[in-house]
């Protein structure tokens, strides 16, 4: 594989990247008025089952969060990578 073949298909993955980012983050968004909602709905509720949905939630979160942050770990290193090239 070519430099030049190599940073097309860094180019590509940053570009690919981005879209999973775009998508992830509204799904984020749509999950912090979900779990707003959900949150305010079972506020008082002892059940298990609403506990459970409140972990399910909070986990939900968090794992977009994480998510989010593995793909600007994953860009930043294709970014310096592709610097080192030239």
């Amino acid at each position: 594989m070519s430099i030049g073949e190599i940073k097309a298909a860094l180019n590509e993955a940053n570009y690919l990247l981005e879209q999973g980012k775009t998508k992830i983050a509204g799904v984020g968004t749509a999950l912090e008025d979900v779990s707003a909602l959900l949150l305010s709905t079972l506020h008082d509720s002892q059940r298990t089952e609403a506990a459970q949905a409140r972990k399910a939630i909070a986990d939900a979160v968090r794992e977009v969060k994480l998510s989010l942050r593995a793909i600007a770990t994953a860009q930043d290193s294709g970014n310096g990578y592709r610097k080192v090239l030239g």
